[in-house]
């Protein structure tokens, strides 16, 4: 994984098995703001929560969005090059933690590709030496989401709101 992800210096993306995730273009976010469709939108995409995100991303000054590997990537689908979803990150690390988060359309759901993401990310927020753990939140509930935090290394923290909390503490080395 780690050959992979020093493609991520000068690309700025990451490759799996069947995606390629890679910062949104400014006509990308404008477009997902807008709720206009580009034609490599998949169907369902963007989301209510999606258009939320990229509005703020404009609100803020785009190009923190779209050039630092602390914000959302495109989810491209390689085999039809459309974008089914998004996955990254909310911001830079807040005390040492980064916050990962992501969405996938409706009819590309429970296929697996959060969990093909999810390593990639988990590794690169690890590369800051700096960032001590990985989080999440999840609404209660959303069962499939909290097995696949639990399988990546993730631990439920306590939280008193209405969504549980993982947390993937930076593995220790010797």
């Amino acid at each position: 994984m780690t050959e992979v992800l020093e493609e991520l210096s000068p690309e700025r993306s990451i490759r799996t098995e069947r995606l390629l995730l890679r910062p949104f273009t400014q006509d990308e976010l404008e477009s997902i703001a807008e709720s206009t469709d580009l034609p490599q939108f998949a169907q369902g995409f963007p989301t209510p929560e999606d258009q939320d995100w990229a509005q703020t991303a404009l609100d803020a000054g785009s190009y923190f969005f779209t050039e630092t590997m602390y914000s959302m990537f495109a989810m491209v689908d390689a085999a039809s090059g459309q974008i089914i979803g998004m996955a990254g990150f909310v911001g830079p690390p807040i005390d040492n933690e980064l916050e990962v988060v992501g969405s996938v359309v409706p009819n590309r759901q429970n296929q697996g590709y959060a969990g093909e993401v999810l390593p990639y990310l988990i590794e690169l927020a690890f590369q800051n030496s700096q960032v001590n753990a990985v989080n999440a939140s999840v609404p209660w509930g959303n069962q499939p989401a909290c097995r696949l935090l639990l399988t990546h290394g993730f631990e439920e923290r306590p939280s008193g709101g209405s969504e549980s909390t993982y947390v993937h503490v930076r593995p220790e080395t010797h």
